[in-house]
């Protein structure tokens, strides 16, 4: 029997004026392990984050990746086994689903010798998820840079310096899932000129280590300001992580979660902005992760 294992980080898109562009990946991994069988069954389990709802069968996010792969190779094995380990929590802004795209289409293409090379990969597993500035994070490990259009995706990933990240995710149930039509589709001239020329000083700031340009950088006028109003004590939960000595906080992605940038006092800021929610009612669960550079990680077993 042919067994791959196929880790991937988490990964907090946008990171301010970076809509759509910007992509940072973070040590916290779900892991996707696939193996041939001998019969034509499909085996599909499901642990740790989101167990209780991602589907244990064909619409499993990692399943799905699978098959559109083997679809476009013509090429199936006749039955697998499919194993989802959680670390990342579901729909928060961090990627899950895109972690788990990720790790099913690089999983079954090990499965078939690999005939995917990663730059394909990336193009295909932007086109199933959408979310190509998620993708090439995921996939390349670190920073990345990505504009998407039709046909055409351009992207890089920028050396930074080494960093730690609080994450903040308060629980919500009724947080509306965020899609990019949520969104004006017209923006003033002035804010797309402010989130051009923020979104490149983010970039800098983190390539040079810069935390109070970071901090200055990452305001946002493009998708924040829709979003951040459905998070309940959120100008008190950035006041207080600046307070306890965070540079900047950005949204992760469409949100809820919040990622605090700071070089030092990632304790205090953790419990500053647990503390905020508190105070308004809302449970929160806190993370303090590392910047991950590695991307995705494979391990084969024959």
């Amino acid at each position: 029997m042919h067994k791959v294992s196929v880790s991937v980080p988490a990964v907090c898109t946008n990171l301010g004026p970076g809509y759509d562009v910007l992509g940072l990946a973070l040590n916290l991994r779900n892991t996707v392990e696939m193996a041939l069988r001998d019969d034509d069954q499909l085996a599909i389990q499901v642990r740790g984050e989101g167990a209780d709802r991602l589907p244990e069968d064909f619409y499993n996010p990692a399943m799905m990746a699978a098959i559109t792969l083997f679809q476009a190779l013509e090429r199936a094995p006749a039955g697998l086994t499919l194993s989802c380990a959680n670390r990342i929590p579901l729909d928060v802004g961090l990627g899950a689903r895109t972690a788990l795209i990720v790790g099913g289409l690089v999983a079954a293409n090990n499965l078939l010798g690999s005939p995917l090379g990663r730059e394909a990969l990336i193009a295909l597993a932007g086109r199933i998820g959408g979310e190509p500035e998620a993708v090439v994070a995921a996939m390349r490990g670190g920073l990345s840079v990505c504009s998407a259009g039709p046909g055409d995706l351009l992207y890089r990933t920028v050396d930074i310096e080494p960093l730690h990240v609080v994450l903040t995710i308060p629980d919500l149930p009724g947080y509306p899932q965020r899609l990019r039509d949520d969104l004006p589709q017209a923006v003033p001239l002035s804010d797309a000129v402010h989130n051009l020329g923020r979104a490149l000083l983010v970039v800098e700031a983190l390539r040079e280590g810069d935390f109070g340009l970071l901090g200055r950088a990452l305001a946002d006028r493009l998708h924040e300001p829709y979003r951040t109003g459905d998070i309940p004590a959120y100008r008190e939960v950035v006041a207080a992580a600046r307070e306890a000595g965070a540079d900047g906080v950005a949204l992760c992605g469409a949100g809820p979660a919040l990622a605090a940038f700071a070089t030092r006092d990632h304790d205090a800021i953790e419990q500053a902005m647990a503390a905020a929610f508190e105070q308004a009612g809302v449970t929160a669960r806190t993370l303090i992760v590392a910047v991950d550079t590695q991307g995705v990680v494979i391990n084969v077993v024959e």
